[in-house]
Formats: structure tokens, sequence, C-alpha cells
């Protein structure tokens, strides 16, 4: 379950950085449009923490079984943040904070 906790809020993270390189969505969680920048910064983090996601997945018990684990939590992490971004624009930044916190806890009891 921890693992999958992992997994899950770090997808949730990369596709809210990766929603976040969208003008559309940066009008809505900014109030304005990004520079070309932070537009590109934002897609490589996004980008980053979903192979960071399937490294954990590969470095964590069979590969076979892990990588199913992974399209899994991207399919789960998609839909919430979907969810998220259609109905609840306004708690952006708790639901960034609230996926941060399980993200390392989560991460932290998966090296204990």
């Amino acid at each position: 379950m921890i693992f999958f906790l992992c997994i899950w809020s770090l997808s949730c993270l990369g596709f809210f950085a990766l929603a976040s390189s969208m003008s559309k969505h940066q009008k809505q969680f900014f109030s304005k449009e990004l520079s070309l920048g932070q537009t590109r910064l934002a897609t490589l983090v996004g980008w980053c923490l979903l192979i960071v996601t399937l490294l954990i997945c590969l470095s964590l018990g069979t590969p076979s079984n892990n990588i199913s684990y992974w399209f899994g939590a991207l399919t789960i992490a998609a839909l919430s943040v979907g969810l998220c971004i259609s109905y609840f624009p306004a708690y952006f930044w708790k639901y960034i904070g609230g996926l941060a916190v399980i993200a390392i806890f989560s991460y932290g009891m998966l090296l204990v």
C-alpha cells in the first residue's frame, strides 16, 4: 500500500506539473500565463517526476509486476488530477502540498 501511495502521489505531482505547462491551466492556477522558461521548467519537472516513478517501480521487486502497478498508478493519478483541475481548481496549492507530504512520508517508509 505504501509503495502504491508513493508512486501515485509522485505521478500526481508530475501530471500537475505537466498541466501547469499548458496556457489554459496556467491561467487557471496562477491567474496569468507563465514565461517560456517557466513553462519549459514545468514540462521538464513533470516528465522527470514520471520517469522517477518508473525507476522506483523498476528498482523495487519484479519489473513485470511493478510496471503494471506503475500503469495503474498513472491511470488513477491522471483521473484524480483531471477531476481536481475540472472541479476544484481553487484548491490547487492545497492539493499540491498534500501530495508532497504524502510523497515524502511514503518514500521515507519505503526506505525503512
